[in-house]
């Protein structure tokens, strides 16, 4: 079968793809999320009301497997087309810097360049933006001041992956908001304008979250999450502090009396685990000859808004002290990190000390007189901290732990140990507590981080990404020829050394893809492939 030619100096909306590299240090992609399931005719489908429809001052329906932006002309029937999509665990912090924005769609039908589209792309004014409904305007939302024309006026092949125009002054206003946290929604509202009469539509219909095609139109039936609207920005973060503390897991039931616990903080005494949800949390040594105790806890962060390879320029823990202890009752803890990309909460039938370790670790020794519940924090733990973030696994929204340890201090008259504040922390009236919940005394974990100095490159083999057959690698003047597993559709991104998107291109009934290269500076470049499921990577080198 002749081989598909993916040429690079191809025009995706109107806008010529360079290939210079920018300063970008992050990058975050993300596709619209499924937000529920429907049954039609006895078929139970995921779907999603964060892409959403409106045709002049009404909703369509949330569940369709197009998305229409534009001008409807024809004398009878003239309509302005509105897409609102919704992007969610968008894990940029509060003002930061962002370099360049965009969405990929994959066309839903196919378009002449006659057919020309004037599209206002502009963003929901407000902080944490939530899914569409069928009683409630798109149009209604309040609107960013900045925006972006997108005037499409290039041919559209049906399937084929399409971008907008940099849509970075949109995504600029919504994360300097003072409201914005990491983690937050955003919704980004696509807006056609009167055209006038005209014998053309003047739109584009995008696939949307259900995308099933038509077989009528030469498509599979099947769902493909690969042509979902994808949000793709580049940032950097000149400097940035993020504070996370543990969160609650569950609710139980004690004396009648339900409360919020959570298995995100665990103890260990020796060789056994304690009670997950308990009021304080125990590190050290217990040295009476009677009873000789290493002391360990665990304690798990969720939703650490640090994008992977972050500079991490300081991380501590801060503790409330749930018992006073005196400067002589000297604790020797070694804290170190769970060497795992996203780590799960503690159970009852695994030890804490089972867990993978980092190699780095810290040792914290508390030799200071502590107060019933006063604020401590932790030595500098950028260290492990770094090492998990670095890790090839870790994205932004995943979860840390760090376990704090004590040592064989040989027996003493001492405890040796400190009693921190858990999540539970229901302070006893018998040590002159309230018997209330403290929230505000829970562990918590303060990471400042930048991008500064930042080195490597965004895309590296993951240990789950297959190789890619790339060659000649590196590419002579003719260019490459990608080989994939089987003729199934793929999906196939360049990269440069940046980590920044360059071209796209999906592939159907074709095992061999031609890359033509002759347009690329020389360096470093990254090919993904997606295929069945699979993920591949290559680096390819052109000189």
């Amino acid at each position: 079968m002749k081989p598909t030619t993916f040429t690079l100096l191809f025009v995706l909306c109107g806008l010529a793809l360079g290939y210079q590299a920018h300063a970008q240090n992050f990058v975050l992609e993300r596709y619209i999320q499924g937000t529920g399931t429907i049954e039609d005719e006895g078929v139970v489908l995921e779907v999603s009301s964060d892409d959403a429809e409106q045709e002049n001052d009404e909703i369509d329906a949330l569940y369709d497997d197009d998305l229409d932006a534009g001008w409807e002309g024809a004398p009878e029937d003239q309509n302005i087309l509105t897409t609102g999509l919704r992007f969610r665990d968008i894990y940029i912090p509060q003002g930061a810097r962002i370099d360049s924005a965009f969405i990929v769609f994959s066309s839903h039908e196919a378009k002449s360049a006659e057919d020309v589209a004037r599209i206002t792309i502009y963003g929901e004014a407000s902080d944490n933006a939530q899914t569409f409904t069928e009683d409630a305007l798109i149009t209604g939302r309040p609107a960013t001041s900045a925006s972006t024309l997108w005037e499409v006026a290039v041919d559209w092949e049906i399937w084929q992956p399409y971008r907008t125009p940099d849509l970075k002054g949109v995504i600029q206003e919504i994360v300097n908001r003072d409201g914005w946290a990491a983690g937050n929604a955003l919704a980004l509202i696509l807006s056609g304008e009167n055209q006038g009469p005209s014998d053309f539509e003047n739109a584009r219909e995008m696939e949307s979250f259900e995308n099933i095609s038509d077989p009528e139109d030469g498509g599979d039936g099947q769902n493909h999450p690969e042509r979902r609207p994808q949000l793709v920005v580049y940032y950097s973060v000149p400097s940035a502090t993020i504070e996370v503390a543990v969160m609650v897991t569950d609710t139980i039931e004690d004396e009648g009396v339900v409360f919020e616990a959570s298995s995100d903080d665990a103890e260990q005494e020796n060789d056994e685990i304690d009670s997950l949800f308990d009021d304080d949390l125990d590190a050290g040594w217990e040295g009476a000859p009677e009873d000789q105790n290493i002391l360990t806890t665990g304690i798990r962060f969720r939703n650490i808004p640090l994008p992977k390879g972050a500079v991490v320029e300081s991380a501590y823990i801060v503790f409330s002290s749930h018992e006073g202890k005196s400067a002589e009752d000297v604790a020797r803890i070694t804290i170190y990190g769970e060497a795992t990309d996203n780590a799960e909460t503690f159970t009852e039938d695994a030890l804490i000390t089972a867990r993978p370790a980092t190699s780095a670790s810290v040792l914290w020794e508390v030799a200071e007189e502590w107060l019933i519940w006063e604020y401590y924090q932790t030595p500098d733990l950028k260290s492990v901290v770094q090492e998990i973030v670095n890790r090839d696994g870790w994205q932004a929204g995943n979860a840390l732990a760090l376990i704090l340890t004590g040592e064989n201090q040989g027996p003493s008259d001492l405890e040796n140990a400190r009693e921190m504040e858990s999540f539970e922390n229901i302070a006893d009236p018998e040590d002159g507590g309230d018997g209330q919940n403290h929230p505000e005394r829970r562990p918590r974990l303060v990471i400042t981080y930048s991008s500064a100095n930042l080195t490597g490159t965004v895309f590296q083999p993951l240990p789950e990404a297959k190789p890619l057959k790339v060659y000649p690698n590196p590419a002579n003047e003719e260019g490459v020829t990608i080989e994939l597993d089987s003729e199934a559709p793929a999906t196939i991104h360049l990269y440069n050394a940046n980590g920044q998107l360059i071209g796209v291109k999906q592939t159907k009934f074709s095992k061999t893809v031609s890359l033509k290269t002759n347009g690329l500076a020389g360096g470093l470049y990254f090919v993904k492939a997606w295929q069945n499921g699979e993920v591949y990577l290559q680096k390819l080198a052109v000189r």
